[in-house]
């Protein structure tokens, strides 16, 4: 197995450079963002928000920002499946005086905002919500929205993301104070990274305090890297099959925290070449699942990237003895519940599994327990569950993975690149 892949552009930074972007004063250019419905969402919102969007040309998007006129009377969003567009436009749309209405795919309406929305009470603007701060929700506000303002930050930081990127089109910047254990602080460092390359530097003090100045963003010219969630699965399949996968555009420069999963496959044996902007995996001879034996010892803390917690979740069953599963709590309250999912599917193969609020242990597979005899995996409308199952599908025959098209929220052609990784 050898391939070469031109990773789908990152979701995170696709999202947060296309808010930015709308909120600078003049025309971006963004290119190789990462298409996928959650994209496609924000497009359409900031359309609807007076944004003009040209992405006639391919592998480019052309932002012509307006520095925060965000148009005139009421306005509705929908957002589908994605928490970050939900969860930034909330924020945008607190900086217009006309009411801006936001609902979104049922599993959306399910996750809670509770902690943005009171923080943008705090700094005086109107939010409707259902309980707990979700969708169906309806907003107001102005530039005249003031702080200081505390914010909780243990179950997400997708809050603090989406109050620092229109901070600086407060008449008066804004101070926040970060309550609690900052969740996934890497997603914190790219948000701040792509604050500065749109020309505004925020003070930050050990991510307890951060003060962001009044200040205009000033458009860019920019690309978007490629995926680090999404190169999980391909690092995964390489280090389960002896394989070679060339990952062309994603390196070591990468402030993206789910990049830091290829440590992982190191551990497990495999060889990685990290280069500037690309990076080569190599996994052990003859691959995990050939003949298993590694291990994982002690638990394995994926509290700063628990996008690939499902990931590695497909390689342990191929490990010794239970490999437990730490700092799992935001996933509770993903797409789906991405531990309780998982754990019932991998349970079909009759694979050991235990759960808690924060935490999994997966036993290891028994052969003789699947032939390849064929098992149906649900995946819950949920992208990564079918993406990781795919990891797994690679190496158990009979797999058949249920609603295979939802992968297209963040990765259209990713059965495509899988096809191309599998062993045949």
């Amino acid at each position: 197995m050898r391939a070469a892949l031109g990773l789908p552009g990152s979701k995170s930074l696709t999202l947060r450079d296309c808010a930015i972007a709308a909120l600078a004063e003049g025309p971006s250019a963004i290119r190789y963002p990462g298409e996928g419905d959650d994209y496609w969402r924000m497009k359409d919102c900031l359309r609807r928000l007076g944004i003009a969007m040209d992405d006639s040309e391919a592998g480019v998007v052309r932002i012509h920002g307006r520095g925060g006129d965000l148009g005139s009377g009421p306005v509705e969003l929908f957002t589908g499946q994605s928490a970050v567009s939900t969860r930034l436009l909330l924020a945008m749309a607190a900086l217009r005086p006309a009411p801006t209405s936001l609902d979104g795919h049922d599993s959306m309406r399910a996750r809670p905002n509770g902690p943005l929305v009171e923080a943008l009470r705090q700094l005086g603007a109107e939010v409707e919500s259902a309980p707990g701060g979700r969708l169906p929700m309806r907003v107001r506000g102005s530039r005249d929205l003031a702080g200081p303002v505390r914010v909780p930050s243990d179950m997400s930081s997708q809050y603090l993301t989406s109050l620092l990127v229109v901070a600086p089109l407060l008449r008066e910047g804004l101070g926040i104070e970060v309550e609690g254990e900052l969740a996934s602080r890497p997603y914190v460092d790219l948000t701040l990274q792509e604050m500065a390359r749109f020309g505004v530097e925020v003070e930050n003090r050990g991510y307890r305090a951060l003060r962001v100045p009044a200040a205009a963003y000033r458009p860019s010219t920019l690309a978007v890297e490629g995926d680090a969630s999404a190169a999980s699965y391909f690092a995964a399949i390489a280090t389960l099959h002896g394989g070679r996968v060339e990952l062309e555009n994603l390196g070591r420069s990468t402030l993206q925290g789910d990049y830091a999963f290829l440590e992982l496959c190191e551990r497990l044996g495999a060889t990685v070449r990290r280069g500037e902007a690309r990076t080569g995996i190599v996994g052990p001879d003859p691959g995990l699942a050939r003949r298993p034996g590694s291990s994982l010892p002690g638990p394995v803390d994926m509290s700063s990237m628990p996008d690939v917690a499902p990931t590695l979740m497909m390689l342990a069953p191929f490990l010794a003895g239970t490999t437990r599963i730490v700092g799992l709590a935001t996933l509770r309250v993903k797409e789906c519940d991405r531990i309780a999912a998982p754990a019932r599917e991998l349970r079909k193969l009759g694979i050991p599994v235990a759960e808690g609020p924060d935490y999994v242990e997966i036993g290891e597979l028994d052969p003789s327990r699947h032939a390849g005899a064929p098992v149906d995996i649900d995946t819950y409308d949920d992208h990564r569950i079918a993406m990781s199952f795919g990891v797994l599908g690679s190496a158990l025959p009979g797999l058949r993975i249920r609603d295979p098209g939802c992968v297209a929220k963040t990765y259209p052609g990713f059965w495509d690149d899988w096809e191309r990784c599998r062993p045949v």
